[in-house]
């Protein structure tokens, strides 16, 4: 089924432009010819580190062909969609852009602490997505009022995307999810510091730590009540 959205239910908080979003799921009939739109295949081929030339190979088409049905200019057959679902190793459902499942990796505790969740116990437990969530979005429940003091409150769903290395400069001063280690993860903004290649983390109701290196950096995108 192919999943279309509007934007008439519950509010997304967009941390980037503090403008306020909403969305709303409405499931059409299946079909035999998906009409242009847009679809992940950009990402999933990306995620494969192909080039264009090796997925259009890979899909049995020429490269002007397959760059036209992922920049959504030619039709997505459901045979093309079956194709590219095998060539890449996901359920149909995530190669084209219907409302993607986002699943909850973690939870986010007192004083903005990460606690990441395994493998197996993120895919028991589904967020509401976004309207606009890729196959990179994942979302963390706050699990204690004092976690995000003035940004979220308990129970509420705090959205992220892919993950970086270090930080980007586009995303100094911006909420994010930050790992310090790989057993130290938590949610803060970051400016540069005084040493090269070490920044400043800041937070509503916490002490600044400063000089600290980032190991890996995720931008928060939405903020919603569950």
């Amino acid at each position: 089924m192919v999943t279309c959205l509007n934007h008439n239910h519950p509010f997304w908080a967009d941390m980037s432009s503090d403008q306020i979003t909403n969305w709303e799921g409405t499931t059409v009939r299946a079909c035999t010819m998906v009409r242009p739109m847009g679809n992940n295949l950009k990402t999933l081929r990306e995620r494969r580190g192909w080039t264009v030339e090796a997925a259009a190979n890979a899909m049995g088409l020429s490269k002007s062909g397959y760059e036209k049905i992922e920049n959504g200019d030619r039709r997505l057959t459901l045979e093309r969609i079956s194709r590219a679902a095998q060539i890449y190793q996901v359920p149909e459902s995530e190669v084209i852009s219907s409302r993607v499942e986002t699943y909850v990796v973690g939870e986010v505790l007192r004083g903005g602490v990460v606690k990441l969740f395994g493998e197996d116990a993120s895919k028991r437990a589904v967020a509401p997505s976004p309207f606009d969530a890729s196959l990179d979005t994942v979302a963390l429940l706050v699990a204690d009022g004092d976690a995000l003091p003035g940004v979220a409150e308990e129970r509420w769903y705090v959205y992220h995307g892919q993950r970086h290395e270090g930080l980007p400069d586009e995303w100094v001063g911006d909420l994010c999810v930050i790992a310090l280690s790989p057993a130290e993860v938590v949610i803060r903004r970051a400016y540069h510091g005084r040493e090269r290649g070490t920044y400043d983390i800041v937070s509503l109701g916490h002490e600044p730590r400063r000089g600290v290196t980032i190991l890996w950096s995720s931008k928060i995108e939405w903020i919603k009540p569950r």
